[in-house]
């Protein structure tokens, strides 16, 4: 998925936010950094130290066409990472518990996924 396509499929969901895209590209790239330290990294994963919000940021600009961290199926996680983000910032408690729960159920399956695909480095703790 790309930061295009994340933002758009988040619009849909959360249409009219009054939210800036950039605060939401800013949101992208910390959940990219996040996965990378705390999922990607430890798994021991190949390939994917090139890709991501996180890799792409340059201090200000993070292009619409930049892929994202998490490959398919689990990129589904990222309009729900900003659709609850939003609903954080706007203060909408009971859509935001929501959001995350899907998030979190992604999230765990990615890490199911990661764990069965890749041996993961030794010495390396999981951290739930």
């Amino acid at each position: 998925m790309t930061v295009r396509e994340a933002l758009d499929r988040a619009a849909e969901l959360r249409p009219g936010c009054k939210l800036s895209d950039e605060t939401r590209r800013r949101w992208l790239c910390e959940e990219d950094a996040m996965l990378r330290k705390l999922y990607f990294e430890k798994s021991g994963a190949a390939g994917y130290e090139k890709v991501g919000a996180d890799a792409a940021w340059s201090g200000s600009i993070l292009p619409d066409n930049t892929e994202l961290l998490v490959p398919v199926p689990y990129d589904t996680l990222y309009p729900h990472f900003l659709c609850a983000r939003i609903d954080a910032a706007l203060g909408e408690t009971d859509r935001y518990a929501g959001e995350q729960a899907q998030y979190n159920s992604i999230l765990s399956g990615l890490a199911t996924g990661l764990r069965q695909e890749n041996l993961p480095r030794r010495r390396v703790r999981w951290r739930w």
